[in-house]
């Protein structure tokens, strides 16, 4: 059994000196024999109260935030958050294999009294972040059983911390989060029940650290997490790593930033959640710049050793990444979203060697009403909301407007689905190369992108789907950002800088110009890549696979 949020992976491209290309390499260990096909399974349809076409799996008028992550186990449970209920009250709802129902609602705990989205194991453990009570005690990290939802434990470590922000749950019933505390500063922590273990602080709250600002972490179930960090402020450069941390051991560099390293090819990472599974991989949104020093958004997958790209802007089918967290399980397959080279919003898979569409735009798909399309009233409403997550057998949970199949004027809701995948995984896979992904923003917030209003729709409100906004920004809006409507999310869709100097535009679109050059040879400029040596025992491998489809093609 795996966590609901398992990370991602990603294709092989690599960025050379100054010059993006985009070049695919083989995979060390394919974790699948082919991209698996998907089917969309509906869990739950939420709708305003008043429309013909009502809800399904709840009542009319409980209504999703406009940016959410769903954790989906690896057995197929899922639950979501509802920041608007007829009650007035935030709630979180629990389901699996297309039933489901409210499983928990805040008590009367002040006007201001805000959930944070569930972490969910497989084990039925439910977790979520409570902030905003009018009584300080009823804010902490809140705990149930979804066999037992009226039992609920309610923790308040570390000491001192006012919130709790990208929470998440692993399979060992862990709670990983970023603290904030009522006299400033951060830390990434793991806690189960009342214990705490702090992996990282920023330098407000342990003065020998050296990192002046911490972004949302990812965490597996080694209890190690995932995150960007700050070492200065930004000028013309960013001054950024991402790092793994460990209980357990020193933190680890994946990558850094070309004004730490002149060699790396990030300009500035994503202010976003990176993807971080147990094998140890990671992938992640970011900036590059091209020749003319401009930004392109990319997404990289780190193998342990080699940082390489697997999606950007402009470049195959993908016209633009949106700005939402990847998922990577652990075999190597990464689930993001982009636009796709005719402007349609989509839902994509790779397995580091292809890109697979989950569910596009304008698609046709079975609900509890019939035939339905995923679709928007208001063309420029995105049509999906949040970040889509990955489980272990290559299921993807997602949300997305629905209408009916001839009439995108009247609005069917929001719906919540599985996507199912036909493949098993046919090995553990090493996940070489799965996939990464970027989101790059050069805004001076860091995590800007998002908190655009992500969603216009029928009165659902939206604050915003970034977490972090970054030094000196409410470091995360989580809990707190209600949307609603049936639009579910606008914002992250926009590219974080549009200018070439890092601070100019955080919410509108980033300047890729034209599509990235073609891959240049070897330049030799010391970025990591894998050896011609190292891949040529993958080509053959690739050259095999050729001839014996070209016999059976000829069978």
């Amino acid at each position: 059994m795996s966590l609901a949020g398992r990370k991602w992976s990603a294709r092989a491209c690599q960025v050379r000196g100054k010059t993006l290309a985009l070049g695919v390499l083989a995979l060390a260990a394919p974790a699948w024999a082919a991209m698996p096909e998907y089917t969309l399974e509906l869990q739950a349809r939420t709708n305003l109260r008043g429309n013909a076409s009502g809800a399904y799996n709840l009542a009319p008028g409980n209504l999703l935030a406009g940016s959410l992550q769903i954790p989906l186990t690896d057995d197929g449970q899922l639950a979501f958050r509802l920041a608007i209920t007829p009650e007035g009250r935030e709630a979180v709802w629990w389901g699996r294999e297309g039933t489901g129902q409210r499983i928990y609602m805040l008590p009367d705990l002040g006007e201001d009294a805000r959930l944070s989205d569930p972490g969910l194991s497989s084990s039925g453990t439910l977790t979520f972040a409570v902030t905003g009570a009018s009584a300080a005690n009823q804010n902490g990290i809140y705990q149930l059983n979804v066999a037992s939802p009226d039992t609920v434990r309610i923790d308040r470590v570390p000491i001192g911390a006012s919130n709790w922000s990208s929470l998440q749950l692993n399979e060992a019933d862990r709670t990983g989060f970023r603290a904030s505390y009522g006299g400033g500063g951060q830390s990434y922590v793991v806690s189960v029940q009342s214990s705490a273990t702090l992996l990282a602080s920023d330098e407000v709250a342990d003065s020998t650290s050296p990192y002046s600002f911490l972004y949302s972490p990812r965490l597996n179930d080694g209890e190690q997490m995932a995150g960007v960090v700050d070492l200065a402020s930004a000028s013309s450069e960013f001054f950024q790593e991402l790092r793994i941390f460990s209980p357990h051991a020193e933190p680890r560099l994946v990558a850094r930033t070309r004004g730490l390293d002149a060699s790396s090819p990030v300009y500035r990472f994503a202010s976003v959640q990176p993807a971080f599974n147990n094998v140890g991989q990671v992938a992640f949104l970011g900036s590059a710049r091209d020749a003319s020093e401009r930004n392109v958004t990319t997404l990289w997958f780190w193998n342990g050793t080699d940082l390489r790209v697997i999606a950007q802007d402009g470049v195959g089918d993908i016209r633009q990444l949106e700005f939402f967290p990847p998922d990577m399980n652990d075999h190597g397959l990464v689930v993001f979203r982009a636009i796709d080279a005719a402007n349609l919003r989509a839902v994509w898979v790779s397995d580091g060697n292809a890109l697979k569409r989950v569910v596009s735009e304008h698609d046709l798909v079975d609900s509890d009403l019939g035939p339905a399309r995923i679709d928007q009233e208001t063309p420029s409403n995105p049509v999906f909301a949040g970040a889509p997550s990955i489980n272990l057998r290559g299921d993807v949970a997602l949300a997305a407007g629905l209408a009916p199949p001839d009439n995108d004027q009247e609005e069917w809701g929001t719906a919540v689905f599985i996507a199912r995948a036909s493949l098993a995984h046919t090995d553990g896979g090493t996940g070489e190369d799965p996939d990464s992904g970027t989101d790059g923003g050069t805004g001076t917030e860091p995590d800007a992108g998002p908190g655009e209003e992500p969603d216009g729709g029928a009165g659902e409100q939206d604050a915003g789907t970034e977490p972090d906004a970054g030094p000196g920004e409410e470091p995360d809006a989580g809990a707190g950002e209600q949307d609603a409507g049936t639009e579910p999310d606008a914002g992250p869709g926009e590219a974080p800088d549009s200018g070439t100097e890092p601070g100019t535009d955080a919410g509108s679109r980033q300047d890729a110009g034209t599509s990235p050059p073609p891959p240049p040879p070897d330049s030799g400029c010391g970025c990591q890549s894998a050896s011609p040596a190292a891949l040529l025992p993958w080509m053959l491998v690739g050259l095999m696979r050729v001839v014996v489809g070209r016999r059976r093609k000829g069978a």
